[in-house]
């Protein structure tokens, strides 16, 4: 397996955009948010940056949703960032675990305060966790770090309103425009799939 190169000043950026939207006060819906930070310059089709990505992009809104301080903010995305670094590039293929579904963990961990020895939301992280992951395995291979965000966006958003009474929205119609991009695209069997008329 290749060494994967990551690039500090691409986490930090995805951070700053972070910090940007936060400040904006801008309440977008979860997919809106997660494509604001996978169109940053340097996010490549897929990379280990997407596993810090999907927490980073749900901390933001629910900093702004609950009203949370950029002081906290800031903190959630540097504990997210370097729990997102220790998830290995290839994780869905090679352990059966998506980085888009850890993700989804950490955020709820992060935001929750969920630790190894705690009781409390333990069992909520790994929940999370472990619906993300259904429902990204409801779809075939291979590795699409942008569908994969998408299906863990939906089934993170009806979690947490559930959950924790956080109230991030999710697009009906998720529209990808990453498909030129990926030479493994599923097209038609992908639910983003929607090609461009012009394309």
């Amino acid at each position: 397996m290749h060494k994967i190169d990551l690039k500090q000043e691409i986490f930090d950026s995805i951070t700053e955009a972070c910090l940007q939207m936060y400040r904006q006060g801008e309440m977008m819906t979860a997919d809106q948010s997660l494509m604001r930070l996978m169109d940053l310059p340097g996010i490549p089709m897929h990379y280990p940056y997407h596993h810090y990505i999907m927490p980073a992009a749900f901390l933001t809104m629910a900093a702004i949703e609950d009203g949370s301080g950029e002081e906290t903010l800031t903190g959630w995305l540097s504990q997210a960032e370097q729990r997102a670094k220790t998830v290995p590039g290839g994780f869905c293929g090679n352990c059966g675990s998506c980085g888009a579904g850890v993700g989804a963990g950490i955020f709820l961990s992060v935001y929750t305060g969920a630790a190894p020895v705690k009781r409390e939301n333990w069992n909520l992280a790994n929940e999370i966790t472990g619906r993300c992951l259904i429902k990204i395995a409801s779809y075939p291979g291979p590795r699409c770090c942008k569908r994969t965000l998408f299906l863990a966006a939906q089934e993170c958003c009806a979690y947490i309103e559930d959950k924790l009474g956080l109230h991030i929205a999710v697009s009906p119609e998720i529209k990808c425009h990453y498909y030129k991009k990926n030479p493994d695209c599923l097209g038609e069997e992908c639910p983003f799939f929607r090609k461009e008329e012009n394309a």
